[in-house]
């Protein structure tokens, strides 16, 4: 599809998403320059003014027209249409197809690391990447991944401003029962998928509760503290994986050995130990369904969906490059991102097969003041 064709097909999408009547002819140019420009590596108003010689504030009042929960539902409504066409795709698949595609969902949390007292969301967070507490942003993430399509289904800043203290895993639970509900209202079942997350959130309620709304297929990643009881005794994981051999099996290329065991978090678990290159984990947990090897490997690498869409939003996208004041800020920037990141995708071809591929082929084809000049409606913005 062309680019201008696939810029038109979007704005139309944005257009019918958006709830309230009135004319937003201008808003959705306005946004629709934005996101386009974040693909052209101009992270934020600033850059993307400074491109086309006009003032940013043009941009920055764009941005606060919408408050914090109509970003947010925008935000909803455009995930939740690309993950529906996508799982509809996948179920409507054969069963070799949906084997080798293996959709499952990943759920993480990532740091946005901001310094600045008057943005919205920032709190000391620990950060497991740096080991250590940093201020900004956390943003949790739930994430669809079939095959190489990553697909955003959930993304929530995390406050600790409000009646009572923030409690993640509750908002995870709370974000599971929506997407639940939401997709079911569309016709698809979720909770067929596996879920897949790491030693944070490895803890017994979580675990179960998950497992009562019906997302039972789980696979944990293992902290080295967690003590388990084995035929061999009852010891810490580092002294449980002491002395065992692992090989190839059926369905996996990985060593691995799988292990009965009882855990006081979980109960009776599956504990897979396996050995991946450049990878911290050993050992996974299946404390629902007891899945087999391969089934929990699997699961497992497709976790990496979530840190590689962490990555795209920050490096090739710069989420927090903005500073962009209260609630409708912190929603409005991530926003235009993950819109940045969904227009993207239908970008992506044989050719350009990553995103920063696609930001030097559009700076090489043109400026961005003649892409704007060329394919928006730039006398309604007062310039080109």
């Amino acid at each position: 599809m062309h680019f201008a064709d696939i810029i038109n097909q979007f704005r139309l999408v944005l257009t019918s998403k958006l709830s309230t009547p009135q004319d937003r002819s201008q808003f959705i140019e306005i946004t629709m320059i934005l996101i386009v420009g974040l693909l052209c590596g101009l992270f934020n108003p600033n850059q993307i003014a400074q491109q086309l010689g006009v003032s940013p504030g043009l941009f920055y009042s764009a941005i606060r027209e919408l408050d914090a929960p109509k970003w947010r539902a925008l935000l909803e409504k455009l995930m939740l249409e690309t993950a529906i066409k996508e799982l509809n795709i996948y179920q409507s698949a054969s069963p070799s197809t949906r084997s080798r595609l293996q959709a499952s969902l990943s759920i993480d949390d990532t740091l946005v690391k901001r310094l600045a007292e008057v943005l919205s969301y920032v709190w000391a967070w620990y950060s497991g990447q740096l080991k250590d507490v940093r201020r900004g942003q956390d943003l949790l993430g739930i994430v669809l991944k079939i095959g190489n399509k990553i697909v955003p289904l959930s993304l929530v800043w995390v406050s600790k401003q409000g009646r009572g203290s923030t409690s993640k895993p509750a908002l995870l639970l709370r974000e599971m029962k929506r997407l639940k509900e939401l997709f079911g209202q569309a016709g698809v079942d979720i909770t067929s998928l596996p879920v897949s997350f790491d030693s944070w959130w490895a803890s017994n309620p979580v675990s179960q509760q998950l497992a009562d709304m019906g997302f039972d297929h789980q696979v944990i990643c293992a902290k080295a503290n967690l003590v388990f009881e084995t035929k061999e005794g009852r010891k810490k994981l580092p002294l449980h994986r002491k002395g065992i051999e692992l090989k190839q099996g059926w369905g996996h290329s990985e060593p691995a050995k799988r292990v009965r065991a009882k855990s006081p978090t979980f109960g009776d678990v599956a504990l897979i130990f396996f050995q991946r290159a450049r990878s911290k984990a050993y050992a996974l947990i299946a404390p629902q369904v007891l899945m087999r090897s391969c089934e929990a490997l699997r699961v497992w690498r497709n976790h990496q969906g979530v840190e590689t869409f962490w990555k795209r939003l920050k490096r090739w996208l710069g989420l927090g490059q903005m500073q962009m004041r209260g609630r409708e800020g912190a929603w409005g920037e991530l926003s235009l991102k993950v819109m940045a990141y969904l227009l993207a995708q239908q970008m992506i071809s044989k050719e350009v097969r990553t995103i920063f591929q696609l930001t030097q082929r559009l700076r090489r084809e043109s400026t961005f003041a003649e892409l704007v000049s060329k394919h928006f409606h730039s006398d309604l913005l007062g310039f080109c």
